[in-house]
């Protein structure tokens, strides 16, 4: 039997058919076998899980391994065994309910200021017909651009018993002595730097109120101050825990505020009293006191933050709005309108352009002084002259350069592959790694410092002294912030163009390259904005893991303003930081007008 053959423009027959299906399809030219691109993927999301794990999870490792080991001035890993010893000696100490009471009063302090503060704010702007609201809202967002180890040197400048002018204000008008290194003075530098975060989380809630529940009130003869506290506040109750509760976390774990107002006065809270055992001023560190303090104040940031999860997780219950019957209508504050706007033009002076006046005030002044009319004749460009001629700003220009830029880089990067593992499912556990980062969130910025000190102190990596070693540990800093800025994001987009590029057998990688990354641009600007604003003035990871070469501004700062004490020269280096965060946070203001436009 001759074999079957198939002219051309004749139909193949069945058998044909069969045999041709039988071969194995070749692939496209320039496109490797589906099998390697799943095993070259499959490898690329084991080296990412890796990377992100030892990012996140040995700090806490080496924080606890710490805590175990009855060092004081040996390094944890060079003393044998494990004990109890550290929190024996540090549950024995008669500081530590000093310190306790001390931090509980910061954190209830700030957090009640910030409330009151973002609350009173967000119902104004956001429910009410106050005059001059697109101007006063953004001013209250200013403190934003204001890295906090900078706004603690302006309120130092502006509040000090001395010769600040807000202190010279209230002393002569009212007969209050104020001294702003104090721990009242900490809470209420605390709390309005604590405002603008707050009032982000909670304004939307005020405006997504429908107000035919308060006119329904209204309409009964229910006052303004009743309708507040039986509709508004419940229905809001929601936002404003949660908005509470990372207050609490952002509080137990900052450092330069009570740093700068507290430690001339040695009044300690946790997180300063860790940089204190780590740096003493005697120089003999203990090592095993400040690991047993980091977990204690993990616990506590860890129990907040659990209980930040469970609040955001009910905020369905208290839903208003549901559909074409909503209407957003404003509060009439009648008579009351310009005597509300007058009031808080007058905290936006006094807690936000006050205190950045005195820092440039004092940053072209020849010495620290009050403010008048005659010391404008003798303004001075002396400070930022000093400090852009020292023998060594080209080096920590470059440093700081370098710390940031890279940071900035690797942190949305990261981000970027976290966030759309997670958000797309790419492997098994891709969504527990991207709640792993959350954990971050509740290490202290000096607790993460010092156990990144620990790890590279002991392993064979030679970054230490160096500003890479800067660099890993921002990078876990702020990893967990850039990963939800992108979750955010992406849940924003639809699947239809993903999907249509999958089915044109498009590789996740050529997906993420041509389709995700481009939709993506605004969230991807915003987050490497955001994280390099914020590394700029990230003082006690740079503080603890710095050395002689690998200074940065932020440090230079700390040393010119606590050791040299000269102001007029921290004052210019402040404002150089602040020129260059407001930059920042501007484009990024700036690029999202632009989009919504």
């Amino acid at each position: 039997m001759e074999p079957t053959t198939i002219k051309e423009g004749d139909a193949p027959t069945a058998g044909a058919v069969g045999r041709d299906d039988q071969a194995p399809a070749p692939a496209p030219p320039g496109r490797r076998p589906h099998g390697e691109r799943r095993a070259a993927g499959t490898l690329v999301n084991l080296a990412m899980v890796v990377l992100v794990g030892y990012l996140v999870l040995v700090p806490l490792v080496i924080l606890l391994y710490s805590s175990f080991k009855a060092s004081t001035t040996e390094l944890p890993f060079e003393v044998p065994g494990f004990s109890l010893h550290n929190y024996s000696a540090v549950f024995s100490s008669s500081r530590l309910l000093t310190v306790t009471l001390n931090t509980a009063a910061y954190v209830v302090g700030a957090l009640v200021v910030a409330l009151v503060l973002s609350v009173c704010l967000a119902y104004l702007f956001e429910r009410t017909d106050i005059p001059g609201r697109s101007f006063l809202g953004p001013l209250a967002l200013a403190p934003m651009a204001v890295p906090v180890t900078v706004m603690a040197i302006a309120w130092a400048l502006v509040a000090n018993p001395a010769n600040g002018p807000l202190a010279m204000l209230i002393r002569q008008t009212l007969g209050i002595h104020v001294d702003v290194y104090s721990l009242p003075g900490m809470i209420l530098v605390m709390g309005i730097f604590g405002v603008p975060s707050m009032y982000l989380m909670i304004a939307p809630a005020f405006a997504r109120l429908n107000p035919e529940l308060e006119e329904a009130a209204a309409t009964v003869g229910a006052p303004v101050w009743r309708r507040l506290r039986l509709i508004v506040f419940p229905l809001v109750t929601p936002a404003v825990s949660a908005a509470a509760m990372l207050l609490v976390v952002v509080a137990l774990e900052g450092f330069a505020i009570p740093a700068i107002l507290g430690l001339p006065k040695q009044i300690f809270v946790y997180s300063s009293l860790i940089q204190y055992s780590l740096q003493p001023p005697s120089g003999v560190a203990n090592y095993g006191q400040a690991c047993t303090y980091g977990v204690l104040i993990l616990a506590l940031s860890l129990a907040m933050l659990l209980v930040y999860r469970r609040r955001i997780k009910d905020t369905h219950r208290f839903r208003v709005v549901t559909g074409k019957g909503y209407r957003q209508n404003r509060v009439s504050l009648g008579k009351w309108r310009v005597p509300v706007c007058v009031v808080v033009s007058l905290y936006m002076f006094l807690a936000i352009v006050l205190p950045v006046l005195a820092l440039l005030w004092t940053s072209f002044s020849p010495y620290s002084r009050p403010f008048s009319w005659s010391g404008l004749h003798s303004m001075t460009l002396g400070a930022y002259r000093h400090v852009l001629s020292s023998p060594d700003i080209g080096q920590v220009l470059f440093n700081t350069g370098e710390v940031v830029l890279v940071t900035a880089t690797v942190t949305t990067a990261l981000s970027v592959w976290i966030a759309v593992a997670a958000v797309r499912n790419r492997f098994r556990g891709s969504t527990m790694l991207f709640e792993a980062t959350f954990l971050v969130f509740g290490i202290p910025s000096v607790v993460l410092g010092a156990a990144v000190l620990f790890l590279y102190l002991y392993l064979p990596v030679p970054i230490y002294g160096t500003v890479w070693i800067i660099v890993v540990a921002l990078v876990t800093r702020f990893l967990p912030r850039g990963s939800r800025m992108i979750h955010t994001a992406l849940l924003q987009l639809d699947n239809g163009l993903i999907e249509t590029a999958r089915v044109t057998g498009a590789s996740p990688l050529t997906v993420t390259r041509t389709i995700l990354l481009p939709l993506l641009r605004q969230a991807l600007w915003k987050c490497w904005l955001w994280v390099f604003a914020h590394a700029l003035g990230e003082l006690p990871i740079a503080l603890l893991l710095t050395g002689a070469d690998n200074r940065t501004l932020v440090v230079l700062l700390w040393d010119t303003f606590s050791s040299s004490v000269d102001y007029p020269e921290a004052s210019a280096l402040a404002v150089i930081i602040l020129a260059i965060s407001t930059l920042a946070v501007w484009l990024v203001n700036r690029g999202s007008a632009e989009k919504q436009a």
